[in-house]
């Protein structure tokens, strides 16, 4: 098995009940609050130890303001063209899941627990996207177990052109 392949379906395991929009979501937030409200704990009782003092001087709010700025608009996107094609009951390939299967995942990882890591200026909170892809990385099979159960070949050949979450390099 591959990095990334998903083998619960391969084995011939079927899928018995039908996955919500949200997919692994509910798991993703419940998984990284609780990583999140500890750091938040943390950083409240002791400042002194987790608190950046030099956040600023180096321009780390502003960085995160920035990448706020870009992944609001992308998570946006990303939503409204799953949105449709989810309750049209089809498989989403177009648009920007051309070239990442999870892009709201990615947008969540990438840019928006970052800029929310950066705005804390508490170092702990740098945890929060490790905790978020430990997460992902772990159940994302269930999701794509599902979809290969519901699209068949058509997910198999759109998961060899998309990357999991960042685009595939082509050679």
């Amino acid at each position: 098995m591959t990095r990334g392949a998903c083998s619960h379906y391969i084995k011939g395991k079927t899928m018995k009940k039908k996955m919500s929009m949200m997919g692994i979501g509910m798991k993703l937030i419940l998984y990284t609050a609780a990583y999140a409200g500890f750091a938040t704990a943390l950083t409240f009782f002791f400042p002194q130890i987790f608190i950046l003092r030099s956040a600023r001087e180096f321009g780390l709010p502003l960085l995160g303001y920035i990448l706020l700025a870009f992944g609001f608009p992308l998570l946006a996107l990303s939503a409204r063209q799953v949105t449709t094609k989810f309750e049209e009951g089809k498989l989403m390939t177009e648009g920007i899941f051309r070239y990442s299967r999870n892009p709201i995942y990615a947008v969540w990882l990438f840019f928006l627990l970052p800029a929310f890591s950066l705005l804390s200026s508490s170092w702990i909170f740098f945890g929060v996207p490790i905790v978020f892809y430990l997460v992902f990385d772990h159940f994302i099979c269930e999701e794509e177990d599902y979809l290969t159960e519901q699209f068949g070949q058509e997910y198999l050949d759109y998961r060899a052109r998309a990357g999991r979450l960042l685009p595939r390099i082509k050679k």
